[in-house]
């Protein structure tokens, strides 16, 4: 009876300390699969949920560019983002969230050109704009917008143009002028249907309101455009205007941009050293838009 007594507890004894190395596996295995893994695929997860509100707001800059082109007072289009990503069932992981918002004449554009009294007058336009930002967990923040008919993506370093707005410079060597033609969609909302924000697709509809303005601006020296995504306004425009000085006036003819000043890009003709004449064809295009399902007039 004394043998059988102490096989049958040495047996207990292997069994209860192979069942706490299993259980010791177990958890050191979640444990770095938690520690690794998780922070990995919740990293890629929310980089691909990135790419994908990048693509619904490449399709909601289209969408109003061509209601700002056809300009129908029309039934308004919906158009979806996905706000935030989901976690991951079963493990520790937290979602990602964001928020989409209509920011009205959040950015002001300032023309300042000689009157037909040669007199100096400034212009300024206050802009409204679409905005989606995220606060993601894992993945570097972003935000897209639409403003005054460009498209930006924005992080923590600085931004970059990834749809350029109506903004066509042409220089006439013949007379030795420029010639500026700037389409500037400006976005306003309706109160209480400005703002939303979660981790689950939510829709934003656009619709043509009017033409606010039709205005031709002689003799302009200087346009001015306050903005949170300065260095994308720079970085195009002047791209647009060394394009112009190429393909048109050669090396000889100078355009002059400011570098970023705080929260602005400043354009500074020359005209009267090395241009004529610079004008400005300006036109304001209204959308209204809303988020959330409802429209409300």
């Amino acid at each position: 009876m004394k043998k059988i007594l102490k096989k049958t507890t040495d047996s207990a004894v292997v069994g209860i300390v192979t069942a706490m190395l299993i259980v010791s596996l177990i958890v050191t295995v979640i444990s770095i699969f938690q520690l690794v893994y998780v922070p990995i695929i919740m990293e890629q997860r929310e980089a691909e949920h990135m790419d994908r509100v990048a693509e619904q707001f490449g399709f909601l800059t289209s969408v109003i560019d061509d209601q700002a082109a056809v300009q129908n007072k029309g039934i308004p289009i919906a158009t979806f983002v996905t706000l935030g990503s989901k976690e991951l069932p079963f493990l520790i992981s937290s979602k990602a969230s964001g928020t989409l918002e209509v920011l009205e004449k959040s950015s002001i554009i300032t023309i300042t050109n000689e009157s037909i009294n040669n007199n100096i007058q400034t212009s300024v336009f206050p802009i409204g704009k679409i905005t989606y930002s995220s606060a993601n967990a894992y993945f570097l923040d972003q935000s897209y917008t639409y403003e005054a008919g460009a498209m930006i993506v924005s992080q923590s370093k600085g931004n970059l143009m990834m749809v350029q707005p109506g903004f066509f410079v042409d220089y006439n060597e013949t007379t030795n002028t420029v010639n500026i033609s700037f389409n500037v969609v400006n976005i306003s909302g309706a109160e209480q249907k400005n703002i939303a924000a979660g981790s689950g697709v939510c829709a934003i509809q656009t619709k043509f309101n009017e033409i606010s303005m039709i205005k031709n601006f002689t003799k302009v020296s200087s346009i001015t455009i306050n903005t949170p995504y300065s260095n994308a306004w720079y970085v195009f425009i002047n791209r647009s205007l060394m394009n112009a000085r190429l393909n048109y006036a050669g090396y000889g003819t100078q355009f002059y941009l400011n570098e970023t000043q705080g929260e602005s890009v400043k354009i500074d003709f020359k005209f009267s050293i090395l241009l004529d004449q610079v004008n400005i064809n300006f036109k304001i295009i209204d959308i209204q838009a809303q988020i959330g399902p409802g429209w409300v007039e």
